[in-house]
């Protein structure tokens, strides 16, 4: 975000709001609803962090709210990319599956309150990724897979340990 950031009071009362290179769009536009899902999935993560006790785990959860930031500027039409982001969480899922027993039924929800927040974190992942492949974004289509992916995780070790 440039330094200079400031809101313009005003801008967005019509019911339109700036892309990357000035564009302006309806705030229907479904790359401004993939950026807001993204938004509430970044402050949901953010719960989720304050839940886990491993200062290692909320590190993940830091870096994977920024890579929704970088997620969202590829969205909003930014020139960048998600390689290192997704590698960087393909890397933990690996990581993280290698201690995991198999799973011999369906995951409920609801073991903690943190393992809850995993799961919920993990569902509204899901549901951007949905929608950045129906905008055919994807870039951040792949990175959300694979952070619903490492979201599972964290909620079923989050289960095992209660916490």
């Amino acid at each position: 975000m440039p330094k200079n950031f400031k809101p313009k009071m005003g801008s967005g009362d019509l019911g339109f709001t700036d892309l990357f290179g000035g564009r302006r769009v309806p705030k229907t536009h479904c790359r401004v609803k993939l950026n807001a899902l993204l938004d509430d999935l970044g402050a949901l993560l953010g719960l989720l962090k304050t839940g886990l006790k491993a200062a290692g785990a909320k590190k993940e959860i830091s870096a994977a709210q920024a890579g929704l930031i970088r997620a969202s500027g590829l969205i909003a039409g930014a020139r960048t990319d998600l390689k290192a982001e997704t590698a960087a969480l393909e890397k933990l899922i690996e990581l993280r599956a290698a201690g995991i027993r198999p799973l011999k039924k369906f995951v409920l929800p609801g073991a903690n309150e943190t393992e809850a927040l995993a799961h919920l974190a993990r569902a509204k992942t899901r549901v951007c990724e949905v929608l950045a492949w129906e905008i055919k974004a994807k870039a951040p289509a792949v990175y959300l897979n694979r952070l619903s992916d490492y979201l599972f995780l964290v909620a079923v070790k989050s289960a095992r340990r209660g916490r």
